[in-house]
């Protein structure tokens, strides 16, 4: 618990570094994509952390064109 609580608090740091670099260039979209990936690879990285089971992203590309191949 305490592993993960350390990787947010540091992508939290990151992101208010880059947040703010990126407002001051008055770059909103690039600050959406980037909030959207760090929230993304913030929990992989806490799932991970966890050992908590991730599908493979194979898996979903399977259940999403498993309609289409029948």
């Amino acid at each position: 618990m305490l592993k993960s609580i350390g990787v947010i608090l540091i992508y939290l740091m990151i992101g208010f570094f880059q947040i703010s670099q990126l407002k001051k260039e008055k770059m909103i979209r690039e600050i959406w994509i980037f909030s959207i990936l760090m929230v993304l690879t913030t929990g992989v990285t806490v799932a991970k952390l966890n050992n908590w089971p991730l599908p493979s992203p194979l898996d979903i590309v399977t259940i999403v064109l498993e309609p289409f191949i029948k």
